[in-house]
């Protein structure tokens, strides 16, 4: 049987797995995540000899929380300071034998399910995650898609309105700056929502409060019309959902035959799928990298 490691870096944790070309889960080991950079490698360093004493492994896949540049240098990564503009890659590769793959955690996401989860049969495949921020990872001709410089794709920072909000990215209107739970929260402030509405999960939850029907009610519109963008770009057989957001009746009501009507010209209409994974995309989509030499 042919085994890989797969590692999910987080903000919080660091998880890692032995994982089976087949989808079969092995011993898994979790640790918090350390206050410095030093000890969060020799972590990670530590985890992958432990995992690789009673499997021969082909490589070791690592989901991170944001993307290496072409110095492999970690970016993006606002959540894991410890690691953040470090030569991550280089760090772990002079300690680490083997191949090792690096993949941000969207890409991941289309990865597992593709490979292993509920888009395995299909060729073309768009998979989202809705959560803090809005990251997307693209699996054209069963085949990763990155781009010319290894980025793409970010549709996330798209403009859903060139005259519309501030992004945190520094653009006007990104759909990001209209779907991400944060962004959702500030609108119903912004519209006069009231003050003991704190969280999204309360927003989603209230009753009887016009801005918060206004709200989500655009909410919904600009989510189907972001899929249909993503449909008219891509031309996918399945759309994959992924992420706290997602799990949300707003984003589970959306029907494919309104995601087609806001396309141009498509009669094709993709399947559309909650994902199977779930929180073990990282690692899963990290070992897709090493079966698949993504």
């Amino acid at each position: 049987m042919r085994w890989a490691l797969g590692f999910d870096i987080g903000g919080t944790k660091i998880e890692a797995s032995q994982i089976s070309s087949t989808g079969e889960l092995g011993r898994t080991l979790r640790f918090p995540v350390p206050e410095s950079t030093d000890a969060t490698v020799d972590m990670i360093v530590s985890m992958a000899m432990d995992l690789r004493r009673d499997v021969q492994v082909e490589g070791i896949g690592f989901g991170i929380p944001g993307s290496l540049d072409h110095l492999g240098v970690l970016r993006n990564a606002p959540n894991s300071p410890q690691i953040e503009g470090i030569k991550l890659g280089d760090m772990l590769s002079t300690r680490l034998s083997g191949p090792l793959y690096f993949e941000n955690d969207a890409n991941c996401l289309a990865l597992a399910e593709h490979k292993f989860g509920v888009a395995k049969g299909f060729s073309y495949v768009v998979g989202v995650i809705l959560g803090t921020g809005i990251g997307t990872g693209v699996i054209l001709g069963d085949r990763l898609f990155r781009g010319a410089h290894g980025w793409a794709p970010e549709p996330g920072h798209l403009p859903l309105n060139v005259q519309g909000r501030i992004c945190k990215c520094g653009l006007k209107g990104c759909v990001e700056a209209y779907l991400s739970g944060p962004s959702i929260l500030a609108r119903y402030h912004e519209c006069g929502g009231g003050r003991h509405v704190t969280t999204t999960q309360t927003l989603f939850e209230v009753t009887q409060d016009k801005v918060a029907e206004s709200v989500l009610s655009e909410t919904r519109a600009l989510y189907t019309r972001f899929l249909g963008m993503l449909v008219s770009v891509f031309d996918p057989q399945a759309i994959v959902l992924g992420g706290g957001l997602s799990e949300q009746p707003l984003f589970q009501s959306v029907e494919c035959h309104e995601i087609v009507a806001n396309t141009f010209g498509t009669k094709e209409t993709p399947r559309v799928f909650a994902a199977e994974l779930g929180a073990e995309s990282g690692k899963f989509g990290a070992a897709a990298c090493v079966f698949g030499r993504h």
